[in-house]
């Protein structure tokens, strides 16, 4: 082989690797839409994944995810929702501190400088946008005071928020072997933020204008996010993708924390420790498919009397004893065809929908709720927001004849007989005398008898005492006269 063989050989050999090389760093295409509907854990790049319902925290699909794995820049998630749970305002200018200067050199940035003027607004964005460490540096320092102090508000909100596996070192995800998480905790996480409308804003902008004030002079900048699913113009562009954010260091790997939405549908991905720079968009992008494939329509009806439960029984009152508790029906229902997306099989997701239902369930009742009533008689409507958008109405009838409580009938007492007063010790009533019984002339001379047998007892007694007085008096007489006889004669 002549040297120039040699030469062209070794070109083409080493064309070759650089081909191979490249295959291996960058899959070629995003998932493709139309492949089998199922999954394995082999299919991914990432050594650790999840996939979650947005609205139920429901797990889809999982990979190694409660493994100990190092988060790099998707610790900025819980930084941004601190910035944002803070009592700052967004409108309001703050001054870059001096610790926002300390980064490792090569460090990703916004830009800003210490002394530099923001809004708090444009600084949470573009930090987010950028995953500048200088801004969540910053934003650390002007929320907690300190970066020490910042970094204990992130281990406590994590706490709260049930991240078992997870401990941050620091704000912005650089290396620390104390500075740990894993794919449940960091979708724990991203759920949890998604509530937040203002967080939901952010991740979800491809790009963003601030404006730095910096040394008297005001500057205006475009920052770019560096989620590829979010850019129309780049290869790895996915439409339904609506955040979240990315992360890279030489231990942790490639990871995203991603969320898309579909139809109604809601689904947040986590890929940790890729390779290849271009994997967590491939792994990301076949979650999300995979993960619309979990779900099935249910009607909006099916939903509202799910929903229901939590407003279709009513006190009646004035019903009879038992009958006041009635259950009301629906009927005439009206947008109850409209689907709704909700994971196959999964109550857990039916009562997260059917809630969605319930809270924003607006009830006017076309009466008072007064017994009697009658079965299938109208008492109300109610009318309720559907999730993915339109409402559902119907009209809420009683199952069931209600009886109203019986009317008491009065109550007819005999006065009671007087009580006949008992004598007081210094009062005797007097004995009634005996009415004269009718008997003719018979009954009147006994009673004459008796009145003459009295009345000659009376007087008898009467001459008896006056005879015992007389003699009496006779012998006291009697008694004086011998009393004088006897006595001596006083005179000589």
């Amino acid at each position: 082989m002549t040297h120039y063989n040699k030469a062209l050989a070794a070109i083409v050999a080493v064309f070759i690797l650089i081909l191979s090389l490249s295959a291996m760093a960058e899959p070629s295409a995003p998932y493709d839409m139309n492949a089998p509907q199922n999954l394995e854990a082999g299919h991914l790049y990432a050594q650790s994944a999840l996939l979650i319902d947005e609205d139920t925290g429901e797990e889809l699909f999982s990979k190694n995810s409660r493994v100990r794995m190092f988060p790099a820049s998707t610790t900025k998630i819980m930084t941004l929702l601190l910035g944002l749970e803070s009592d700052i305002p967004l409108d309001r200018q703050v001054t870059i501190p001096a610790e926002a200067a300390d980064i490792m050199e090569g460090s990703s940035v916004i830009p800003v400088k210490p002394g530099d003027e923001i809004s708090w607004k444009d600084l949470l964005y573009s930090f987010m946008l950028s995953s500048g460490n200088d801004g969540a540096n910053a934003i650390a320092v002007l929320t907690a005071g300190s970066i020490p102090a910042f970094v204990e508000q992130m281990n406590v909100r994590a706490a709260e928020l049930g991240m078992e596996s997870t401990h941050y070192a620091n704000a912005h995800g650089l290396h620390d072997p104390e500075h740990y998480t894993t794919a449940q905790d960091l979708a724990v996480l991203a759920r949890a933020a998604m509530q937040n409308d203002v967080f939901r804003d952010i991740v979800a902008q491809p790009n963003w204008t601030i404006t730095v004030t910096r040394g008297g002079e005001t500057k205006s900048a475009e920052i770019i996010s560096r989620n590829s699913l979010l850019q129309k113009d780049e290869k790895y562009y996915y439409p339904d993708c609506t955040g979240i954010k990315t992360g890279h260091h030489n231990k942790a790997g490639w990871c995203f924390v991603g969320s898309a939405e579909r139809d109604g549908m809601r689904v947040i991905c986590v890929v940790l420790n890729c390779e290849g720079e271009f994997d967590k968009w491939y792994d990301a992008a076949r979650l999300f498919e995979y993960g619309f494939t979990r779900y099935q329509d249910v009607s909006a009806q099916a939903l509202l009397e799910r929903a229901a439960k939590s407003f279709n029984t009513v006190e009646i009152e004035d019903a009879a004893p038992g009958e006041g508790t009635l259950e009301l029906k629906m009927s005439n229902v009206e947008g109850g065809d409209r689907a709704v997306k909700v994971v196959s099989g999964s109550d857990a997701a039916l009562d997260a929908k059917a809630a969605v239902l319930s809270e924003s369930a607006q009830i006017e009742w076309t009466r008072a709720l007064t017994a009697p009533v009658s079965q299938n008689e109208i008492l109300g409507n109610v009318r309720c927001d559907v999730p993915g958008g339109g409402e559902v109405k119907a009209l809420l009838v009683a199952s069931r004849d209600v009886a109203a409580q019986p009317t008491a009938e009065p109550v007819v007492t005999e006065a009671p007989t007087p009580a006949e007063p008992e004598p007081t010790p210094e009062t005797v009533a007097p004995t009634p005398e005996p009415e004269p019984k009718k008997g003719g002339l018979g009954a009147a001379f006994l009673v004459a008898l008796v009145a003459l047998l009295v009345l000659g007892g009376v007087a008898g007694a009467y001459v008896a005492r006056q005879s015992r007085r007389k003699k009496a008096r006779r012998r006291r007489k009697k008694r004086r006269g011998s009393a004088k006889a006897a006595k001596p004669s006083a005179k000589r």
